[in-house]
């Protein structure tokens, strides 16, 4: 119960996806083990049943990147985040994109690192700079931030 999505600009990347947290660590430490560069955790978007605690499961495993789509994050986590070095995304996704500004809003009261991701699923989702720009405001950053994250 868990998608594989390869990142171009990594050799091996995976999105774990809808793993019970009580699963996870195995989960993260057997995909790195089999040479995952970058491990990604599908965060508890709005728009889909995803447990409740797999944010901060991802978030206190030191093997995880980013934390994709995590939906209405926490102080606290976005504070895990900061401290483990997770980044958080800001996502194009049509569904996902629903918490950008709380997402943006929480990381920036934490110090927490922002990425924009696609969520690439079909060639129309490619992200053109403005359409990117476009997400980044719309998430309630200011051009500073928007130069940063790019």
């Amino acid at each position: 119960m868990f998608d594989f999505h390869t990142h171009s600009i990594f050799r091996d990347g995976v999105e774990i996806t809808h793993v019970p947290t009580e699963k996870m660590w195995k989960m993260i430490t057997k995909v790195k083990d089999l040479g995952a560069e970058l491990v990604v955790v599908h965060g508890e978007t709005l728009v889909e049943p995803v447990e409740s605690g797999t944010n901060k499961a991802a978030l206190n495993n030191p093997q995880v990147d980013i934390l994709a789509h995590p939906g209405l994050i926490s102080a606290e986590e976005a504070e895990l985040a900061k401290e483990n070095g997770v980044y958080l995304e800001i996502s194009a996704r049509h569904g996902h994109y629903l918490s950008n500004g709380h997402v943006a809003r929480i990381s920036r009261k934490a110090g927490a690192k922002l990425l924009l991701n696609s969520d690439l699923h079909a060639p129309g989702d490619f992200l053109t700079e403005e359409f990117a720009h476009s997400i980044l405001a719309g998430a309630g950053l200011d051009h500073e931030e928007v130069k940063r994250i790019r």
